[in-house]
């Protein structure tokens, strides 16, 4: 079990002074610098992502900030009494940022805003979506029509949060269940995947490491001090220098940030490749260097197989739109590895809940026994009480939690450093390619499609990337020497203090500037409002016509489930096999993205290990963070703190992450 109580992975050579601080996280005095780097993190995330648009500091993983954050306070650690930190302060902090800062990326609470009010702000007579304003509840938005304008086009008055505070308070309702429910099943799953199958959480390495330069028997020794470290930070300081360089030069060579090999194929049936593109994504290559070479090898394996099934068909004669439908074969692979993961811990699983129903067991497994299930039956509730069917509620958040949970292990197994490495979007896509909207319209009518389209963000993003730092923050707290009941508490603090800090920076920033010109919008909004004004116009398409069931994206869901659970069987009887299931799911899912970053880190740890067998792989470990380091530093660090004094000519250099 995880709950250390002794002083297990204190700094090696502390004196006194540490010793007579607190052999805990969470103090007063880690909360209030936590909560203090939280501020700072959204109001960098302001201007960095919403106004100059310069890197999307948040949306990395682990987010910037949090990384920037836990730099900041080890290098103030000598200097000041106040900032010498133990060990597990530290950690903490880093756990709380990585948390409550990913809630304000992108794909959570930047995705959430604009679903309130573009329904509103956006009808016209010609898309008819005013129709759909009376089947919205009054407590899930704001009803003023002045409110919703000036939300979109600003205004120098502040925020109106009389009108505010029903709508988020209810949307934090589900947000708070839906992520307590995922707090729980990484608590009822955690000891299973670290104890039993050893699953290496490689993304722990990083503040584990930078914490406890000394400590013998890490993967990573005396990482601030190791040249191999500074050397590949340097490889990425010189990448993205060139890049900011180039763009304020355009006669300096850079390599950007990706290169279209698809305009090298033009001639059919080779077109079918006219969108691969490699992208340069150093943090890719970092993380991808420490990820189980089997899986970085079967994903660029199953990849280059759903490239080769494009040109096939197309060689073939058969043209056919999405083929061969790579997001609805990734969404059943997601769906049905959660199912495959559910039942091989469904004995520990059923004495769990026999023992919490029975009032016994350990009290940390049984109140994330009932937790769940309340946590559950109070999503249903809420979707009902809110005009959703209960088919319809426990179809749409039974496959988020499930994506969720396959998120999770892919991240707990090999670390890909991926907010966006899951099935965007299927979530809802695969329902209606499955059963179409008619099903959703005959169990609760126009009331029930219009919530359920109104939580369509919540199938871009919100979920999985936090669902991981549930467990991510288990596993700190086993190797930091922090009790589970603390790091349970911690996770919950982010949850919270994450979304009322978001709230007010982001409604601040959107009443200041107006949504219509953030993000990149001008006078139409930017890229978070247009995904919110797709969701809307499917809602009417559903209302109008129907979206009817799609035979290809099913047969597709359904292949997708069935090589899931083949790879999964096969590799857990067969030995040696050389293809691992997860280079399915990541192949399919996000392929496109990571397939440059992992092919390189494949050959580099080929030549390192043939050359000089494990030993010299394992001595490329630290420059393999220091690539990752290096990127987030500069390109996420210093170039958007930068962005925020300059002009129009910091946009010409935009780093994306995940």
């Amino acid at each position: 079990m995880a709950q250390q109580t002794t002083n297990v992975g204190q700094d090696n050579g502390q004196q006194g002074t540490e010793r007579s601080l607190t052999i805990r996280g969470l103090t007063v005095r880690s909360l209030i610098i936590a909560v203090a780097l939280l501020v700072l993190a959204n109001i960098w995330m302001k201007y960095a992502a919403l106004i100059t648009l310069s890197s999307q500091v948040t949306m990395s993983v682990p987010p910037i900030p949090a990384l920037m954050g836990l730099i900041l306070l080890l290098a103030l650690r000598p200097l000041a009494r106040l900032f010498y930190l133990s060990r597990r302060e530290l950690l903490f902090i880093y756990v709380f940022l990585t948390l409550s800062v990913a809630l304000t990326s992108g794909g959570a609470l930047r995705e959430f805003m604009p679903e309130l009010t573009a329904l509103q702000y956006f009808a016209t007579p010609e898309n008819g979506w005013a129709e759909f304003h009376q089947y919205l509840p009054g407590w899930l938005a704001p009803q003023d029509p002045e409110v919703i304008r000036t939300y979109y086009e600003g205004t120098g008055q502040g925020v109106p949060w009389s009108h505010w505070l029903v709508p988020l308070s209810s949307w934090s309702v589900l947000f708070l269940l839906l992520l307590g429910v995922l707090l729980c099943v990484a608590v009822l799953f955690y000891d299973e995947w670290s104890e039993r199958e050893r699953l290496s959480f490689q993304l722990t390495e990083i503040p584990l490491s930078m914490t406890a330069p000394q400590e013998t028997g890490r993967k990573i020794v005396q990482l601030w001090r190791d040249p191999v470290m500074w050397t590949g930070f340097a490889l990425a300081a010189l990448y993205n220098g060139l890049n900011i360089l180039h763009a304020f030069n355009p006669a300096i060579p850079a390599l950007g940030i990706s290169y279209p090999l698809g305009q090298l194929f033009t001639e059919r049936p080779w077109s079918a490749l006219s969108d691969l593109t490699m992208f340069y994504r150093p943090e890719v290559f970092g993380l991808g260097y420490m990820m189980p070479q089997e899986a970085v090898v079967s994903s660029l394996v199953f990849y280059g197989l759903l490239k080769a099934e494009a040109v096939g068909a197309l060689a073939l004669g058969y043209d056919v739109a999405r083929f061969p439908h790579m997001a609805s074969q990734a969404a059943g692979s997601f769906v049905a590895l959660a199912l495959f993961l559910i039942f091989m811990a469904r004995k520990r699983l059923a004495q769990i809940f026999s023992r919490a129903l029975a009032g016994q067991g350990e009290p940390g497994e049984s109140w994330a026994a009932w937790g769940l299930l309340i946590g559950l039956a109070g999503i249903l509730l809420w979707g009902w009480a809110a005009g959703m069917s209960v088919l319809t509620a426990a179809m749409f958040f039974g496959v988020l939690l499930l994506m969720a949970l396959t998120y999770a292990r892919i991240r707990a197994e090999t670390g890909l450093p991926l907010q966006w490495g899951y099935p965007v979007s299927q979530a809802n896509m695969m329902l209606t390619s499955v059963f179409g909207t008619d099903l959703f319209k005959r169990h609760g009518g126009l009331r029930n499609l219009t919530v359920y389209y109104t939580g369509w963000f919540l199938t871009r993003g919100y979920l999985p990337n936090l669902s991981a730092y549930h467990f991510e923050g288990l596993r700190i707290a086993e190797e930091g020497g922090i009790r589970r009941r603390e790091m349970v508490i911690t996770l919950l603090l982010a949850l919270v203090l994450g979304m009322a800090v978001s709230y007010v920076v982001q409604l601040d920033t959107y009443y200041s500037h107006g949504a219509n010109f953030l993000e990149g919008g001008s006078h139409g909004g930017g890229m978070r409002v247009g995904a919110a004004k797709y969701g809307f116009r499917l809602l009417k398409e559903a209302a109008d016509k129907g979206i009817k069931p799609d035979i290809g994206e099913t047969i597709a869901i359904i292949w997708g489930m069935a090589v899931t659970i083949a790879l999964t069987i096969v590799r857990a009887n067969v030995p040696r096999v050389p293809l691992h299931h997860l280079g399915f799911v990541i192949g399919t899912t996000r392929g496109y993205r990571a397939w440059g970053g992992l092919l390189l880190a494949a050959v580099l740890k080929s030549v390192a290990v043939h050359l000089g067998g494990v030993r010299l792989y394992r001595r490329l470990i630290p420059g393999a963070i220091g690539v990752l380091l290096g990127h987030f530093v500069l390109a996420g660090g210093v170039w958007s703190i930068a962005a925020l004094f300059g002009g129009e000519a910091f946009r010409a250099y935009q780093v994306w992450f995940g």
